[in-house]
């Protein structure tokens, strides 16, 4: 499977509040009917924090935000996890932002595709870290879907 790298820095940036939504709009919007997750990797520790849809995805046990990274691994299909690694190490190296799209555990043996986007982004003193967003990736299919305000 070849490799393809992309800069995202080139994307114009499309503020929301030009056309009267806030940021927090946007979110709720992204996050209404799909898994929609957040997460950040502190590189000096290590350590992977994520919001709930990232465990939900994996198909894990929720936590107080970090993340089991054995668990996580064992969770990504063995032939798609180089890819990530590669993508994921050429971001810190060379501070850039990237996009996979890799199969995830569904069940037993059946998988599903997940889109991962992440950029690096520096903190003074330390060696940086990695931010980003993971969510379920679908076929296009035509759909209806509405939600009511209240929960």
């Amino acid at each position: 499977m070849p490799l393809r790298f992309d800069q995202l820095d080139h994307k114009e940036f499309q503020d929301c509040t030009s056309v009267g939504m806030t940021e927090h709009e946007v979110v709720e919007l992204a996050q209404s009917f799909r898994l929609y997750g957040f997460w950040r990797i502190d590189l000096d520790s290590g350590l992977f924090y994520a919001t709930p849809d990232v465990f939900r995805i994996f198909d894990m046990e929720s936590t107080d935000g970090r993340v089991n990274m054995v668990e996580f691994r064992s969770r990504i299909h063995p032939e798609d996890l180089p890819m990530l690694m590669e993508s994921f190490e050429r971001a810190c190296s060379q501070k850039q932002s990237y996009h996979n799209i890799y199969r995830v555990k569904r069940g037993v043996d059946c998988w599903k595709f997940a889109r991962t986007v992440g950029k690096f982004r520096a903190r003074p003193g330390t060696s940086g870290e990695l931010v980003g967003v993971t969510y379920e990736f679908f076929e296009r299919l035509r759909t209806a879907a509405f939600s009511d305000e209240e929960e």
